[in-house]
């Protein structure tokens, strides 16, 4: 079959996509048929056998790149698959295809706008050394030990940044925070995910989702974990103190907030929400907030500001 070669600009791509946190089966199809849509110029294509769709891929990938007979990675590739995701026919047809991943990746450079699993594949495939000394050693995420799977953006914008404060890396770690979009979706997600992954979850709910944890309950693996907030929603877990002065931070150049503008009454959102309203700061929009947030706690605080937040427990139990 006639084909073009892979331009080199389109390697990082391939290899991020190639070793994403999803089983085999679903990234190599998604990868294999984009090549073949790409790259391939023959007109009968139409209902080719899995047998076929990867022999196509395999003849295109390895002719675009200089071929050196080294398949390390993909051997890495297949163990992980095994240590990570259910046991799927089809993902071991995709990890036994001999595409050379090591030649493709001795053309990538790596610099600030490679995906991490893209420079984790470049050092385990430079350095040949243990591939979970690589992950602390570099700060790389990859391979994935745990899901810290969580309701919303702020959760994810906030997790790392807060756990750094008190000398955690959860990239060193192998934890991945995963957002589900919304309370209600969590329960789906867990579901989902469930289905396909042996890698352990940590779920942390807000204090009033009672019905999701309910929904949960049933289905948690014993690898698992279910938390559910003491304080509230994740923004209860911020001290008054850092919330208000990030909203002065941000707004330096309007009106100050006071801190006698949060409300034991109310929640931390309920207050921020009110305060956006009074000052005239426009509408409170939790992930932008977030990103404010971020920013500021990285800037101007230590651990000492959290040491009576209800973090230090969630942090005990994934440490």
């Amino acid at each position: 079959m006639k084909f073009k070669k892979i331009p080199k600009e389109y390697f990082p791509t391939i290899l991020d996509r190639l070793s994403r946190f999803e089983p085999a089966n679903i990234r190599y199809k998604r990868v294999f048929d984009d090549i073949i849509n790409k790259f391939s110029i023959s007109e009968k294509l139409k209902n080719l056998t899995l047998e076929d769709e990867i022999a196509l891929v395999v003849e295109i990938f390895n002719s675009s790149v200089n071929e050196n007979n080294d398949y390390y990675i993909n051997d890495i590739l297949r163990k992980l698959e095994d240590k990570c995701f259910n046991f799927n026919s089809e993902s071991y047809q995709y990890l036994s295809a001999r595409i050379n991943l090591s030649a493709m990746i001795n053309e990538i450079i790596i610099n600030d706008n490679l995906a991490k699993n893209v420079i984790w594949l470049k050092k385990i495939s430079d350095e040949k050394k243990d591939i979970y000394q690589l992950r602390k050693e570099y700060s790389l995420i990859y391979p994935i030990e745990k899901i810290i799977l969580c309701e919303g953006q702020t959760e994810y914008t906030l997790l790392d940044t807060i756990f750094k404060l008190f000398n955690i890396d959860i990239n060193k770690l192998g934890y991945i925070p995963i957002a589900a979009g919304g309370k209600n979706q969590v329960a789906r997600k867990y579901y989902k995910m469930q289905e396909y992954t042996k890698t352990p979850f940590f779920i942390l709910l807000d204090k009033d989702a009672y019905s999701i944890k309910e929904l949960i309950e049933p289905k948690l693996r014993k690898c698992d974990t279910l938390y559910l907030l003491k304080c509230g929603e994740f923004e209860d877990l911020i001290p008054k103190i850092i919330l208000q002065k990030t909203i002065n931070y941000v707004h330096k150049n309007e009106y100050n907030c006071i801190f006698d503008d949060f409300s034991d009454d109310n929640s931390m959102v309920e207050n921020l929400e009110f305060i956006y309203k009074k000052y005239g700061f426009g509408e409170f929009k939790k992930a932008k907030f977030a990103l404010e947030l971020k920013e500021y706690i990285e800037n101007n605080c230590t651990k000492e500001d959290f040491i009576d937040s209800e973090i230090v427990e969630i942090i005990k139990i994934l440490e």
